[in-house]
């Protein structure tokens, strides 16, 4: 048992290993569009809200 959870963990290591990594100007470019998308997002969903918060208070 103890033999095959050191497999293991020699085996997630040699994997990791093998991993090509994302550079730090990667990891800064996927961020920023993450950030974008999110703020874009935000002001959309908002301007949405604004329109049926105006089209509900007609209604009423």
């Amino acid at each position: 048992m103890f033999a095959r959870i050191v497999r293991y963990f020699q085996e997630a290591r040699a994997e990791l290993a093998r991993v090509t990594w994302p550079t730090r100007e990667q990891i800064v470019e996927g961020t920023q569009a993450v950030l974008l998308f999110t703020v874009v997002a935000m002001v959309i969903l908002g301007f949405y809200d604004l329109v049926f918060r105006f089209l509900i208070g007609l209604l009423r």
